[in-house]
């Protein structure tokens, strides 16, 4: 699996919205009771189970998991996606708060700076100086190799489930004798210069005479 390919499945899976078909629908509401207690285990306090609920019912949707491994791997793929965008709500909500509250240091080195200038200096601070952001980024890359890992398991499941058997029988042959051609012997008349050749004598009769006429025999000389 190719770094654009991972890309592009995860870019269409951060903008899914769910199915859109009644049918679509209704499977997804038979979803949200069968695996409700993923949404509990992924979904916190102060976010939404319905906003969870309708990202994996999108997954779904897409990828059609067939079998308890398919279903886990598509479950494993929407909690890391889950995962990640609470990372992005970390990772912004850190950064505003540091702007807020080192405001007056950030003034004092930068004398006016904008902002930046500001979320630079802070975004150094917390690089230079502490643990969180670290800890953040690690947290992130490791929530995208995990989702890489089972999609490229997902992929690999499907197409050895749609892949013709190996053993699968083959047709037998057609045994019916084949009727045998007759060729006949006899040239056909030579249509090019318009002349019929001469078909052979049967066997056993008399050659033909040769239609040559030929010069009288000379007298004997004295």
């Amino acid at each position: 699996m190719s770094l654009l390919k991972s890309e592009t499945a995860r870019a269409n899976g951060a903008k899914s919205r769910g199915p859109v078909t009644p049918e679509g629908r209704a499977a997804s509401s038979r979803n949200s009771l069968r695996h409700g207690f993923t949404a509990k285990s992924v979904v916190l306090s102060t976010e939404s189970q319905e906003d969870f609920q309708s990202l994996l019912d999108s997954y779904i949707d897409q990828f059609h998991p067939q079998g308890g491994v398919e279903m886990d791997l598509v479950q494993t793929m929407a909690a890391a996606r889950w995962r990640l965008r609470r990372i992005s709500t970390i990772e912004t909500t850190l950064l505003n708060n540091e702007m807020t509250s080192r405001a007056k240091e950030c003034r004092r080195e930068l004398h006016c700076p904008d902002d930046d200038a500001r979320l630079a200096w802070v975004f150094r601070k917390l690089a230079d100086n502490g643990q969180s952001l670290a800890l953040l980024m690690r947290y992130e890359g490791t929530l995208n190799r995990s989702y890489d890992r089972a999609f490229k398991q997902l992929l690999l499941l499907q197409s050895t489930r749609n892949r013709t058997p190996p053993n699968e029988p083959k047709p037998e042959p057609d045994l019916t004798p084949l009727t045998p051609r007759l060729v006949n012997p006899i040239p056909a008349p030579n249509a090019g210069d318009g002349r019929r050749r001469a078909c052979p004598p049967p066997p056993g009769s008399d050659p033909a005479p040769d239609p040559t006429p030929t010069s009288p025999p000379s007298p004997p000389q004295s």
